[in-house]
């Protein structure tokens, strides 16, 4: 059993963004001048490379199991100061593989590297994982033990953790929230014999195949106005869905899930200040 992570770390290409995911390779390629400058703003590459730091690796890097690869798709487009940059971060950990791609979408990406690792889709769990988003110290250890006896059956699969600690940073509703939710898309895990995991929704996984969730674990995501997407999402606090944590519930989560988070990283993630006593 193998288990891989695929990281777009601003791929120019048409993948689930919002902006994307209905035009035509044609379309996106058309638009792929101005979708390089949003991506490689000087400030959001800044934030970019400090997260993918100080969260993503270094939740890679603390894994209780470190028998993993973890792939990065990223543009050949990128400046190429961003491009030493990134080559250096993913250099500090073995597991890590970093390919550059000229403008394509994500699963074709994905599936280049794959035959030129000599991946096996039907024997590999792939995984996702954003580089502003970090997964728990012992993720790959969990999806393992939990996955391993649907590895050889012969339908596909898909796979997930359930609980988020979203932490988002900026706008009227910003704090760390508790979020109990399936098939987010850090770490969200599928087995399949030919597809990609980027070829699916990721909330929409578990409609398409059998679906194991584990009640256990969390990821940490983080959310600004860089993202594509809007949360808190109106209505999902009043709902139910989702509840600001108290200082001593963000300590206890981070202590137990991300002891790995520097006073940097933590800083990063907003729980230095979501953390602090309330006076």
């Amino acid at each position: 059993m193998k288990i891989v992570g695929i990281c777009r770390f601003s791929l120019v290409g048409r993948g689930d963004w919002r902006e994307t995911r209905k035009r035509s390779l044609a379309e996106v390629r058309a638009m792929a001048s101005d979708r390089a400058s949003m991506l490689f703003a000087p400030e959001r590459m800044e934030a970019r490379l400090a997260t993918f730091e100080h969260l993503t690796l270094a939740s890679l890097q603390a894994q209780t199991d470190p028998d993993f690869t973890f792939l990065v798709l990223a543009s050949d487009l990128m400046p190429q100061d961003y491009k030493d940059r990134l080559q250096a971060l993913c250099a500090q950990l073995p597991q890590v593989v970093l390919r550059y791609f000229p403008v394509t979408p994500v699963p074709a990406a994905q599936k280049s590297a794959f035959n030129e690792l000599g991946i096996v889709f039907a024997d590999t769990l792939q995984f996702r994982l954003d580089d502003d988003d970090c997964i728990c110290a012992d993720y790959i250890e969990v999806m393992r033990r939990h996955t391993r006896g649907l590895m050889n059956a012969p339908d596909p699969f898909v796979a997930s953790l359930t609980g988020v600690m979203l932490s988002s940073l900026t706008g009227p509703l910003a704090g760390v929230y508790d979020w109990p939710v399936p098939y987010y898309s850090a770490g969200a895990a599928m087995r399949h014999p030919t597809d990609g995991i980027y070829q699916r929704g990721h909330f929409g996984m578990s409609r398409w195949f059998l679906s194991l969730t584990i009640p256990r674990g969390m990821a940490l995501v983080t959310h600004n106005s860089t993202n594509d997407t809007t949360l808190p999402a109106p209505g999902q606090i009043e709902r139910g869905e989702m509840s600001r944590m108290t200082p001593e519930q963000v300590e206890k989560a981070q202590e137990r899930y991300f002891p790995f988070l520097t006073e940097t990283g933590k800083r990063i993630a907003g729980l230095t200040e979501a953390a602090a006593p309330v006076a």
